[in-house]
């Protein structure tokens, strides 16, 4: 990437409101953008060049970024610069974050409704209800996105005298 176009860059920008409205960062949701259009591993210096921001905000932005588990680090042979890329596991690693949230949210749920005095508490025992319903529903779905998105075997060509090709 030499420089950005202007679909590029409303992508970014578009990308780095929808993080902050999200509760995120809104420089972490460019460089999330960034990374995706990229398509192979960027420097920090390049990220910071691209998107006009400072290396520090890049540095802090991308740790934060690698701890949610949506970027990861990767080397480039023959550099010593860091760089990042989309992480590997896609959309099944941001589900698996997600899945963990919402275990760590019910386990935190169910220890308060153990406590006599909170027992019955309508919005603790809902919130508990709520995350094993979810996760209930959750299972499964990396398995059938996985089948849904598997290299298909090319379809048998026809040919003018009805054969196989």
């Amino acid at each position: 990437m030499v420089e950005l176009e202007a679909a590029e860059r409303r992508f970014i920008e578009s990308m780095g409101l929808y993080f902050e409205r999200r509760g995120g960062t809104r420089i972490g949701g460019r460089i999330y953008a960034l990374l995706m259009l990229a398509g192979k591993p960027l420097s920090n210096k390049r990220i910071a060049m691209l998107l006009n921001v400072s290396a520090a905000s890049v540095s802090t932005n991308l740790r934060a970024c690698t701890d949610m588990g949506l970027v990861e680090p990767a080397s480039v042979p023959g550099d010593r610069q860091h760089y990042y890329v989309i992480h590997s596991q896609g959309w099944e690693g941001k589900l698996r974050v997600a899945e963990e949230s919402l275990s760590a949210f019910g386990r935190l749920c169910s220890e308060a409704l153990a406590v006599p005095r909170l027992a019955g508490n309508r919005s603790l025992r809902e919130a508990s209800a709520f995350c094993d319903f979810y996760k209930a529903e959750l299972t499964g779905i990396a398995e059938r996105w996985r089948a849904a998105n598997a290299p298909r075997p090319p379809r048998p060509v026809k040919t003018s005298k009805g054969r196989t090709a």
